[in-house]
């Protein structure tokens, strides 16, 4: 086992004492960050030029590319040999299960505040048209008060359109960069 997969080995349990944490009486400071409904494109991994970002990156509510190291994401958008569309875990990829996601049966505006349970981190996700789903990202102390430590945001998701001949899907998403807080509603999170 190479060193860099051990150290990715041993942070793997991190998010979910980070989220065992977000349930907590942790005081956290107020949120500085206003929550925006925002939309991106997303390229699939195969058949796109490898400069076109095929990940997403919940920490900084931003496209990633995939084929840079020091360019981190949460999840990545790819079509599958059958045609459909998939939304892949960090896990599903062999990278470290930092990140997770569910699909929702609610709609979009109906999702005011992430869940902290049922997530899963070493899937993939067909998605169709108006298909909804929450993500955890991995934990990050970035933006993070020194005493807060490692944390993931939250954001949900809806697709908006998918062009199988461009291979892109394109997604609504509110995106909490406000650390420690599951809040998904417009405006600044109280929660």
């Amino acid at each position: 086992m190479s060193f860099s997969r051990f150290i990715l080995t041993l942070a793997a349990p991190a998010p979910f004492l980070a989220a065992a944490a977000c349930g907590s009486s942790l005081d956290l400071p107020p949120a500085l960050l206003s929550n925006i409904v925002d939309t991106a494109t997303i390229h699939a991994l195969q058949g796109t030029d490898i400069g076109l970002p095929s990940g997403f990156d919940v920490t900084t509510g931003s496209l990633a590319r995939t084929d840079r190291g020091f360019e981190p994401f949460d999840f990545a958008y790819d079509i599958d040999p059958g045609g459909n569309s998939v939304i892949l875990t960090l896990g599903v990829l062999g990278l470290a299960p930092a990140s997770a996601i569910q699909m929702s049966n609610r709609s979009f505006p109906d999702i005011t505040i992430a869940p902290l349970d049922d997530y899963e981190d070493d899937s993939t996700m067909t998605v169709e048209l108006d298909d909804v789903f929450i993500v955890r990202s991995r934990a990050t102390s970035a933006g993070c008060a020194f005493f807060l430590g490692s944390l993931p945001r939250y954001g949900k998701f809806r697709v908006l359109a998918i062009d199988q001949n461009l291979r892109q899907i394109m997604l609504e998403h509110v995106v909490n960069l406000n650390c420690g807080y599951r809040g998904l509603e417009p405006g600044v999170p109280t929660n």
